[in-house]
């Protein structure tokens, strides 16, 4: 779990190394590449965070906010409700 820090008034949260590694995002040294990242709200205490190399998607083009919002759907029944309640 990461702890959200204040920093000159404006919350921040680091990326877990592991994590940028995967994605392609350290320099030769092993450390976080120079990228721009937008952020956007989807609700209270929810955020996305993305790397954006040129134009940024509308979240409902993001594969991977189609791929939860599918297994959301696969989840529920005809009317709305979660299987197995």
């Amino acid at each position: 779990m990461q702890k959200l820090q204040n920093r000159d008034g404006s919350g921040v949260v680091t990326i877990p190394k592991d994590d940028l590694e995967r994605d392609g995002l350290l320099t030769d040294e092993g450390e976080p590449a120079e990228k721009h990242l937008t952020v956007d709200r989807l609700g209270e205490r929810a955020y996305v965070v993305r790397v954006c190399d040129g134009d940024v998607p509308e979240l409902s083009e993001c594969s991977e906010i189609r791929r939860i919002a599918a297994e959301r759907i696969l989840d529920e029944d005809v009317f709305g409700q979660r299987q197995g309640e």
